[in-house]
């Protein structure tokens, strides 16, 4: 595959491009972005779905502009597909043919099923949780796949989209009659994803991946409303209850009303019928989570063409965001394998005293993987700029709780212990003290990272670790104890071999 790829995603509403760089195998990062919000379905859907003349012109010319920039990124591959406004239409061959000839870009339609597929294969290897059911609302259709342990095990299209409803209900004031008109037509064909949610495990605490537009600019606005702490969109997690009675104050709103709420001013006459979708799916399947995914149909083309020999899965035991950052920063990774060995063994040996879930001897393999990332940047201050990257740039696989606990491993990876957070932080750190043990036992494995002849000991609240060099005893003598709160204070014997 292509060390730069370039990936073009025409829907109904925007035209939009992504350029993306591998590292290694299975290693790669976003570089560039791009939108063009042409609007290839303007007029379509009141016309027997043919593209208008003046819809393919600007679609034709952003094509052009994309292209460019692609070149302009020596990008060796370009993959460009085309979704409902183009599968639809009876002229679509007069428009790819156009494409073509005057962008030097072959355009590829692809089914609803197939757009499915790629939306879901993009969840189900880049977003943290690994069963669920995608929803993708474009313009014109609307995917849905259910997905269980990264498995695409269903996959339906919908003729229902955004733009389809605006053109047909919402332009004539027409809401009550969407609303019946959707809620009949999804209860019409969901089937085939509503047996499966009542024969699995999950039919209890189903999940929905949301993928598109709408649902990143409603995203955006809910986040504003709690005042949350981060800007990234990918991993987002919502209640559907609390969903709920925001789309339906959205779907009723005047373009004044969403304006005041924050939504977009180029989202004003799409977000309210493709969030009126939302809502009847969510009510139907009675999910009891939304997940916003910043990753759809563009990142699926690219993971489809970058593991066409694995089944479209990437190992279990890779995470494309950690091996990108190993790749780009680090030179060694010898020092994160003994980090790594000795974060294990203080975990199990500190597990049951203090109640340490599991779930974190993750966050602290990955920090181990990554301590050293920002010693490129200022090697004084490393454990800052590795903290900074880790929180900014694990993009993928991971959620907020999961990227903050590690930023905060690696701020705090030195001799200081995490300071008591903010009530508005809690739901994104582990328990105080909890946070407050991994950090300790962070600190000690990496200071001993070159340190192969370690003993521990671990009784009566008393860790013991006996190591030969007296460099290395000294620095754990600095390393700050943890500031519990509800256990008996844990005490540090350093001891020479």
């Amino acid at each position: 595959m292509a060390k730069i790829t370039t990936i073009i995603d025409i829907g109904s509403n925007s035209v939009r491009m992504a350029i993306f760089q591998k590292t290694s195998r299975y290693g790669f990062h976003l570089i560039h972005e791009l939108k063009s919000k042409v609007r290839i379905s303007e007029g379509s859907y009141e016309h027997d779905s043919y593209l208008q003349p003046h819809a393919m012109d600007r679609a034709v010319n952003s094509l052009k502009e994309f292209a460019k920039v692609s070149r302009a990124f020596k990008s060796r591959k370009l993959i460009c597909v085309a979704t409902s406004a183009i599968r639809d239409a009876p002229n679509k061959k007069e428009f790819i043919a156009r494409v073509y000839k005057e962008c030097g870009i072959r355009i590829k339609v692809i089914d609803g099923m197939r757009e499915a597929y790629f939306g879901a294969i993009a969840c189900a290897n880049l977003l943290h949780e690994k069963s669920g059911i995608t929803i993708d609302i474009g313009g014109g259709s609307t995917e849905l796949a259910y997905i269980e342990d990264r498995e695409v095990k269903e996959a339906i299209s919908l003729n229902l989209g955004s733009i389809r409803l605006k053109e047909l209900f919402f332009d004539y004031g027409k809401i009550k009659e969407a609303y019946e008109y959707v809620r009949q037509y999804v209860k019409q064909h969901i089937s085939p994803i509503l047996l499966l949610c009542q024969h699995t495990n999950f039919k209890d605490t189903i999940t929905m991946f949301g993928i598109g537009g709408s649902i990143r600019a409603y995203a955006k606005y809910a986040m504003a409303l709690e005042s949350y702490m981060f800007n990234f969109l990918h991993g987002y997690e919502l209640e559907t209850n609390r969903v709920l009675i925001h789309l339906e104050d959205i779907v009723y709103a005047t373009p004044q009303e969403l304006l005041e709420k924050g939504i977009e001013e180029s989202r004003l006459d799409s977000i309210r019928p493709g969030l009126l979708i939302l809502q009847v799916v969510l009510q139907e399947l009675q999910s009891q989570k939304l997940i916003i995914s910043g990753v759809g149909v563009r990142e699926g083309v690219f993971l489809h063409d970058m593991l066409r020999n694995n089944k479209a899965k990437i190992p279990n035991e890779i995470n494309p965001s950690v091996r990108s950052l190993q790749d780009i920063f680090l030179i060694s990774i010898n020092d994160s394998k003994l980090i790594n060995q000795h974060s294990q063994t203080l975990f199990y040996l500190l597990q049951s005293n203090f109640d340490l879930p599991i779930c974190f001897l993750r966050d602290l393999n990955i920090a181990g993987k990554l301590y050293n990332i920002g010693a490129n940047f200022n090697f004084y201050q490393a454990h800052k700029h590795s903290s900074y990257i880790a929180l900014n740039s694990l993009n993928y696989g991971f959620s907020h709780r999961e990227r903050y606990t590690i930023a905060t491993l690696l701020e705090y990876s030195h001799k200081k212990r995490p300071k008591i957070i903010s009530q508005s932080h809690n739901a994104l750190l582990p328990q105080h003290d909890i946070l407050q043990i991994l950090s300790f036992i962070f600190s000690i494995s990496v200071v001993l990272a070159k340190e192969k002849n370690v003993l521990f000991e671990f009784e009566s609240n008393v860790l013991r670790i006996r190591v030969d060099s007296l460099p290395i005893r000294q620095a754990l003598h600095e390393i700050n104890l943890p500031k519990l709160a509800n256990f008996e204070e844990l005490t540090l014997e350093i001891i020479q071999q």
